[in-house]
């Protein structure tokens, strides 16, 4: 790639729309690409992160960096940027000379990324809307290795992430999510302010994760049968954990006629307990 640092002098002078307009990388729709330029806005989701002082961060998908710079403003310890488009990962190659140590650019598929590697604390992402469930299905097993997480999901996916029983958006994803953290919605983003606009809304959501004490592969499993049927009665879908279920769920206050979607998270948890014990 041509250089272009001689344009940019220092980091006080880049803005995402300047890096967009300098790069010409146009958004790709494989990668679910959909660039926010607006400052305001990304100084909001940065600063839902809390104090970043010290704190090493990791972001998916900096794109042309309208949150990466906002990240790159704060007293962090070092920002890891993974991203799985070449055209973007050279040009934060490129420019990272300019924050003087704290950011690394790794040149990777989110989905395959071992985070391990670089021990985030906090996450900050736009996630692209194809993978954001998988990828925070991939975090939530581990969720307490981070202190938090701000990302970006198409709107009809955060309301399953703070939905609550009895309600249609509540599944599998809604129960895991709140078990394995505190889940705050924070803002909603109209398409107008992407380019190129998507054709949803989207919405910030914040995670404290919490400390749990279950195993998550069971839980899951345990989850993945409770919804697999939504319309089942759970004394059928569960029996195969205990033939006991139906009193478990008696003492749990249901009736044998409970269905996933009536389950409080909190009850789930007692549920998983009792299975795990038989």
């Amino acid at each position: 790639m041509e250089k272009h640092q001689i344009l940019f002098h220092s980091s006080d002078q880049l803005t995402a729309k300047k890096i967009f307009d300098t790069f010409q990388n146009k958004a790709t729709k494989k990668f679910g690409q959909n660039f926010l330029f607006d400052a305001n806005i990304n100084r909001k989701i940065v600063a839902s992160g809390g104090d970043l002082t010290d704190k090493v961060v990791m972001e998916v998908g900096p794109g042309p960096g309208g949150i990466t710079l906002e990240i790159l403003k704060q007293p962090i310890k070092k920002l890891f940027v993974v991203e799985v488009d070449r055209r973007w990962a050279e040009v934060w190659r490129e420019l990272s000379e300019l924050f003087k140590g704290k950011l690394e650019v790794i040149e990777e598929d989110a989905l395959k990324f071992n985070e391990e590697e670089i021990s985030p604390q906090i996450i900050i992402s736009n996630l692209p809307y194809n993978i954001s469930t998988v990828l925070l299905t991939k975090w939530l097993e581990n969720f307490e290795r981070y202190e938090k997480l701000v990302l970006m999901f198409q709107k009809e996916v955060a309301d399953r992430l703070y939905a609550k029983p009895c309600t249609k958006s509540y599944g599998k994803l809604s129960v895991l999510t709140q078990w394995k953290s505190k889940v705050e919605k924070v803002f909603d983003l109209e398409p107008g302010c992407f380019t190129p606009p998507p054709k949803v809304k989207s919405t910030i959501v914040k995670f404290s994760p919490k400390k749990t004490t279950e195993n998550y592969k069971f839980f899951s499993s345990v989850l993945n049968d409770a919804f697999l049927h939504r319309r089942k009665l759970l004394t059928k879908i569960l029996q195969k954990y205990s033939e006991n279920i139906e009193k478990i769920l008696q003492d749990l206050g249901y009736s044998r006629l409970v269905r996933a979607e009536e389950v409080s998270v909190e009850n789930f948890q007692k549920l998983v307990r009792a299975l795990a014990d038989k």
